[in-house]
């Protein structure tokens, strides 16, 4: 079925663009998304097997993960996070933990998740800088 733009499903978009970290842009999909806004500690991850090996090990007490990888630039090699997404809804936190990360993402991931973060880690990237903080 064809809706009417007079009768949109939505009253806006399913995506926005953020800024901040992303001095170049970055993408939200809020389509789904039960909590737009999460507070919280942050672990930083700086590639996708120390995220999901973490997950399944039921380390992750973090609100935000923060995942990049050193070697994304550009598609087409840039990873998609679908594994990293699934296995926090998988875990039963996929309304709990947000993910921020310069790789990509597809109409299939679950949760808050921003990514394309631009520019990437790879090429300097304000994200190449964000750490995890122990000890607070």
């Amino acid at each position: 079925m064809i809706r009417s733009i007079s009768q949109p499903i939505n009253k806006t978009g399913t995506i926005r663009i953020l800024k901040g970290l992303a001095p170049e842009g970055a993408v939200v999909k809020v389509a789904g998304v039960k909590n737009l806004r999460l507070e919280g500690p942050a672990r930083v991850f700086e590639c996708e097997e120390d995220a999901m090996a973490a997950i399944l090990k039921g380390e992750i007490k973090a609100v935000i993960l923060w995942l990049f990888d050193t070697k994304a630039k550009g598609g087409p090699g840039m990873r998609e996070m679908l594994a990293v997404t699934g296995a926090l809804h998988g875990e039963g936190l996929g309304d709990k933990v947000g993910l921020m990360t310069d790789g990509r993402f597809s109409g299939a991931t679950h949760g808050l998740m921003v990514g394309h973060v631009a520019p990437e880690a790879a090429i300097g990237g304000p994200i190449a800088a964000v750490r995890t903080v122990t000890g607070s």
